[in-house]
């Protein structure tokens, strides 16, 4: 099931979208959901014909189709649109993980998240156009509008340092601990519109300023967990969204949020 959802603006939604002549739109965590990615590739490209897209990192692990993953990012550049990677955690890892495969290690040493992925790629065929992706991704910390009215980045930033300051470490681990309020709680959106992924939530999560305009976005909304795929258009402030198909791969750590939402799958 696909769910338009479009912000308060007057105006905003479909007659907007289609009028926009240049859309950006950011893709939450896809983890290897791969018929969910393809899904929502589709509504993306119904409701803004030609988009650019921009993923917000952790592209392959967690769920069981990575190698679809490789395939829609590779077949939509093939296409001659335009597909930005963000650096996540779990890029990094897997690119870790790959590396000491290449290096020699036995695939069995590895984590287990980032094995099965590899297993996954191998089986696919696709391990060596991943790890150019990976590559790709993990070089790059966030992507900013030229004018800096937004920024997509995976975890956030630090609110004393700013966007230019902050370690592109952080730009991608930054998480408050259990209990803890988030930083996006303390922003006022002084350095414009950020939209992160990171910290799984059951909801996208858009705060506004008193005027209505979007400042920040959070659109990890746990696809590898059972919840749903989110992107954002930055130009007509929409999201869009696909609900996941499956149940969370065996093995990995389900968040608590969706727990229920797992076992209901």
């Amino acid at each position: 099931m696909e769910t338009p959802r479009t912000g308060p603006t007057p105006g905003a939604g479909r007659s907007e979208a289609r009028a926009a002549r240049t859309a950006t739109v950011a893709v939450g965590d896809v983890h290897g959901c791969g018929a969910e990615f393809e899904r929502l590739l589709t509504v993306v490209d119904r409701w803004f014909p030609g988009a650019r897209t921009i993923l917000v990192g952790d592209l392959f692990t967690k769920g069981p189709e990575p190698g679809r993953v490789v395939r829609a990012i590779m077949d939509r550049r093939a296409q001659g649109l335009r597909v930005d990677l963000v650096c996540g955690n779990h890029d990094l890892r897997l690119l870790g993980a790959v590396v000491r495969l290449q290096s020699g290690a036995s695939v069995d040493l590895l984590p287990r998240t980032e094995r099965v992925a590899i297993e996954l790629l191998q089986r696919a065929g696709l391990m060596r156009e991943a790890t150019w992706l990976l590559t790709e991704a993990c070089d790059r910390a966030e992507v900013r509008h030229p004018r800096g009215a937004w920024t997509v980045m995976h975890a956030g930033f630090d609110l004393k340092l700013g966007i230019e300051r902050t370690p592109d470490d952080v730009k991608i681990h930054l998480k408050a601990i259990e209990g803890e309020p988030n930083w996006w709680e303390r922003y006022d959106g002084r350095e414009g519109l950020v939209v992160v992924g990171h910290r799984p939530v059951r909801e996208p999560i858009v705060l506004r300023d008193a005027d209505g305009r979007a400042y920040f976005a959070n659109i990890d909304t746990g696809c590898a967990y059972g919840g749903a795929l989110t992107a954002y258009c930055m130009e007509a402030d929409q999201l869009l969204q696909v609900e996941a198909s499956g149940v969370p791969m065996p093995g990995i750590e389900v968040p608590s949020a969706f727990r229920k939402v797992g076992m209901k799958a």
